[in-house]
């Protein structure tokens, strides 16, 4: 049986990382005593301690994450960049027993000091909690909007996905990814660990895919691969960078929302005429993540589907209501939406209603056609609709319907045109979207069904109308801010 991707069990003179930045390299011998040094330390801890690590791209908080996994420590992973005020939201619900982060924060109840590059704040006082035993992550499936709701992730759930994107991908110890996605994005952590699990070099940088310096990186450390969201294969096709940089890159991969078919088919041609490969695929965080990917050599015959399942997982769609349902050993053990639940046991036995509808072509591919629930993928992340309508309505008081599609978000709010303006910045800044993906428009009312419910299916019909306009008229908050 293949060894776990937290043993670091390769030679221990193989090139494990390279910290692009400053060009430090690790061995695989190295990273694997800096590791067992921290989960030594962690093992001192309770078993029944929570630990939260903000991470960033940064060799010290791969360390941490091994190191938990090693010393079988619970650990709830979360973007660096996380919204302050969500921050707090998160550890006032959770109240971790330790919070791990390479920034300076002003935690109520937390004292803190310096380890290992990393400032540690440490609960004041400590609560009993419960953690159940085969717990080894906690995920947020809606990073953007800092929602309470978390999903639990075995460790077997998590060395099970990494086989079998090893597997499908033929990822070999000769890789060398570049990390173009956070840490804390289940898709990004993938990267990681199934690169890990192969005995890969992984290269290490929190620089975007547009920036100079990451393009830097790939040329300077000869990269061989690189993950993406829809946005980023937008922009380099836009900018031309895959044509002018990264010569040797030879496996690229999009996830994290639905690609456009005709970006797809410019990626496919790309791929052909640079001799990469292109892998379109689908997965949910609750799966660890990965659930379907499109093999390449079939790719420009199955522009738009899903693909197959990944090796040891399998799909079908319910008659009844033509949802997917996922069945594998990557399936989350549940949610958790407060401290209490991580005593919780294994709650769905290896079977995920994905929330999405499908249907599945005569060669067994499958697609997708639509969504059971109320959610929006930008650029990689989950936004919940309903917990964006709460916070605006939180803060300024006035009804709002959220809504959308996968390259812009759109609020209506009832009978307050003063507020647009301001509930526009706050959704860019909260969530850090670029000024074109956020649409605020202000109504005299919101319609409503004869049950008194917002009606969405009016807003969205109307609301694409204005979004396909090419030169439709700046959202009321856009109009204001000019």
């Amino acid at each position: 049986m293949a060894s776990n991707f937290w043993s670091l069990e390769h030679s221990p003179d193989r090139l494990a990382v390279i910290v692009a930045p400053t060009g430090q390299q690790k061995t695989y011998g190295e990273l694997r005593a800096d590791v067992e040094r921290e989960a030594a330390g962690l093992s001192q801890l309770g078993r029944d301690s929570l630990l939260m690590l903000l991470a960033q791209n940064r060799y010290e908080c791969l360390v941490l994450y091994l190191a938990a996994l090693q010393a079988e420590r619970a650990l709830l992973l979360a973007d660096a960049s996380l919204n302050e005020g969500l921050l707090q939201h998160f550890v006032g619900t959770y109240r971790p027993d330790f919070i791990y982060s390479c920034n300076q924060h002003s935690l109520s109840g937390y004292g803190h000091r310096n380890e290992s590059g990393l400032t540690v704040y440490e609960r004041e006082r400590k609560e009993p909690v419960s953690v159940h035993n085969s717990l080894a992550l906690l995920l947020n499936t809606s990073g953007s909007t800092g929602s309470p709701k978390l999903v639990r992730l075995s460790s077997n759930n998590l060395q099970a996905n990494a086989e079998s994107i090893a597997s499908y991908l033929m990822l070999t110890d000769r890789e060398r990814p570049i990390t173009s996605l956070p840490a804390a994005y289940s898709y990004g952590l993938s990267v990681i660990n199934s690169h890990l699990f192969a005995g890969a070099c992984l290269v290490l940088t929190d620089h975007g895919v547009l920036r100079r310096e990451f393009w830097d990186a790939v040329d300077a450390h000869s990269c061989t691969s690189f993950a993406g969201v829809p946005y980023t294969y937008q922009m380099l096709l836009k900018t031309g960078l895959l044509i002018q940089r990264g010569a040797t890159l030879r496996t690229l991969t999009q996830a994290g929302g639905a690609l456009a078919p005709d970006d797809i088919r410019k990626m496919h041609q790309l791929a052909v005429e640079r001799g990469f490969r292109f892998f379109v695929m689908y997965g949910q965080t609750e799966a660890s993540p990965r659930i379907s990917y499109v093999p390449f050599e079939h790719l420009g015959g199955k522009i738009g589907s899903i693909g197959v399942p990944i090796p040891g997982g399998s799909l079908r769609i319910d008659a009844s209501t033509d949802e997917l349902v996922y069945t594998g050993p990557n399936v989350m053990l549940g949610y958790a939406e407060c401290r209490e639940d991580l005593a919780k046991d294994d709650q769905l036995h290896g079977v995920l209603k994905t929330g999405d509808l499908a249907r599945q072509d005569e060669d067994g591919f499958f697609y997708i056609t639509g969504r059971l629930k109320r959610f929006l993928k930008l650029f990689g992340k989950r936004f919940n609709l309903d917990e964006i309508e709460h916070i605006v309505e939180s803060q300024f008081g006035v009804p709002v319907a959220c809504f959308g599609r996968d390259d812009l978000l759109m609020a209506v709010v009832e009978g307050n045109h003063s507020a647009a303006a301001a509930i526009s910045e706050m959704l860019r800044e909260t969530f850090n979207l670029p000024t074109n993906n956020v649409r605020v428009e202000a109504v005299a009312k919101l319609p409503r069904n004869p049950r008194g419910k917002t009606n969405y299916q009016a807003l969205a019909h109307e609301g694409a109308q204005v979004a396909a306009a090419p030169n439709a008229a700046p959202s009321q908050g856009e109009a204001t801010r000019r």
